[in-house]
């Protein structure tokens, strides 16, 4: 036993933890927020081409019924409201003024900005797609005066179906996959951290 406990202590004098490269850590951290800035850009590419197609579409389509009108208004805002959002957080995940001058207060941005995702990412896209699910109400009222019942049954079936995939599958991943990012970015400077941390009191 007294031969196990020599050894034991042997063994904990001898591990340290191995010591991290700052400029290693900080280009792990950069090359995460170009993958989320990357990500956040092509949303707002994307969502700013579809509001372009929903206003060509508005004025080369001629609608009979208010109600399609009204759908497209609602389309146009909710894309708006999301190129807006992914454009402000994009521009923030892009501030490096803390990085380097105050990684301290860096860190608590980075968990601010994480909880700020979290719930647009929840909440607010909970009411975006309430929202969006109006609009197609709204635009599936003339669909049912124009086209056959089937029709109009079938692009609502798949309608429903592409808004429960998307709301089950699809954006828990993206939550999973963009919360992992951060996370990672978080943990990294949070070791950094204490390595520097270590390092002053010794």
């Amino acid at each position: 036993m007294k031969d196990f406990d020599a050894l034991k202590d042997i063994w904990s004098n001898q591990v340290e933890l191995a010591r991290i490269n700052a400029d290693d850590i900080l280009k792990l951290v950069r090359q995460s927020k170009r993958r989320l800035s990357a990500k956040l850009l092509f949303e707002v590419i994307a969502m700013a081409v579809a509001v372009l197609l929903l206003v060509y579409t508005w004025f080369t389509i001629d609608f009979r019924m208010w109600t399609s009108h009204a759908a497209l208004i609602i389309f146009i805002v909710c894309c708006v409201y999301v190129v807006f959002a992914q454009l402000r957080d994009y521009r923030r995940l892009m501030d490096n003024s803390l990085l380097l001058d105050k990684p301290n207060e860096y860190i608590d941005y980075l968990k601010s900005y994480k909880k700020h995702r979290y719930v647009l990412n929840t909440k607010k896209y909970r009411s975006y797609t309430l929202f969006f699910i109006a609009g197609f109400a709204f635009f599936f009222i003339e669909i049912f005066f124009v086209a056959s019942l089937w029709v109009t049954i079938l692009g609502i079936s798949f309608t429903v179906a592409w808004f429960l995939f998307c709301y089950f599958i699809l954006m828990k991943s993206y939550i999973r996959k963009e919360e992992q990012r951060l996370n990672e970015m978080i943990e990294n400077l949070e070791r950094l951290q204490k390595q520097f941390s270590e390092d002053e009191s010794r």
